[in-house]
């Protein structure tokens, strides 16, 4: 008979003699499990790392002189005169970010917008935002990128279609956004709003932005993985 090619394909006695033969002390098993972790730490990308506290502002820097930028309450609250950004120290390429938004009920034209993928040091940075207002909510504006990116004329229909009646400007509402290489996607509570491709600016800061007509707007469960 031919002999077994593989230790795989050896008899299954010689398996548990060799395993017998060993000594693994359960202090062994633990320090090889924490070394292939730090060799493959990858296993890791999917864990959400929180971008607010709870009750700091710590890792975030605003633009400019603004109103008030204060956590309270459990929540990240802006308040602008003039039109500023709050940027994020993290920086991320690939990413799912997620958070619960509340705009002021008594602005009828208050703007304000969730940025991703923002680049520049100084002053007003170039990326995209996910719009949050009652005009085009979950649109995609590129910054310093020549302006709506959806809905364009071509994905107007579209954009209406998809984003009818799911932002409710009196009540918390759950933004998202998945960034994997050049393509981009934005939903509102939970629905696909907004789907382009653009490679402008493929990693970068994440920003909330006031456009300062007054009101605060409060940010709360602000959280981003690595894809």
């Amino acid at each position: 008979m031919e002999a077994p090619s593989t230790w795989a394909e050896q008899p299954l006695l010689k398996h548990t003699h060799i395993m017998q033969s060993q000594s693994f002390s359960l202090p062994c098993i633990a320090s090889l499990l924490l070394v292939l972790n730090y060799a493959h730490p990858e296993t890791k990308t999917n864990d959400w790392i929180a971008l607010f506290d709870g009750k700091s502002t710590k890792g975030w820097t605003p633009r400019a002189k603004v109103e008030s930028f204060e956590a309270k309450d459990g929540q990240l609250q802006l308040s602008s005169k003039v039109n500023v950004w709050v940027v994020s120290d993290l920086k991320m390429a690939d990413f799912e970010v997620e958070a619960e938004v509340k705009i002021p009920t008594d602005y009828a034209g208050f703007n304000s917008g969730l940025g991703f993928r923002l680049v520049g040091e100084k002053g007003k940075p170039k990326g995209y935002q996910c719009e949050i207002d009652r005009g085009k909510p979950g649109g995609v504006y590129g910054i310093g990128m020549g302006g709506w990116l959806y809905p364009s004329k071509d994905t107007a229909a579209q954009y209406k279609e998809r984003s009818k009646g799911l932002f409710k400007p009196e009540k918390w509402n759950k933004i998202r956004v998945v960034c994997k290489g050049p393509g981009i996607k934005t939903y509102i509570n939970g629905k696909l709003v907004s789907e382009v491709e653009h490679k402008q600016s493929l990693q970068g800061s994440f920003g909330i932005q006031h456009h300062g007509k007054g009101g605060t707007v409060a940010f709360r469960n602000l959280r981003a993985k690595k894809l």
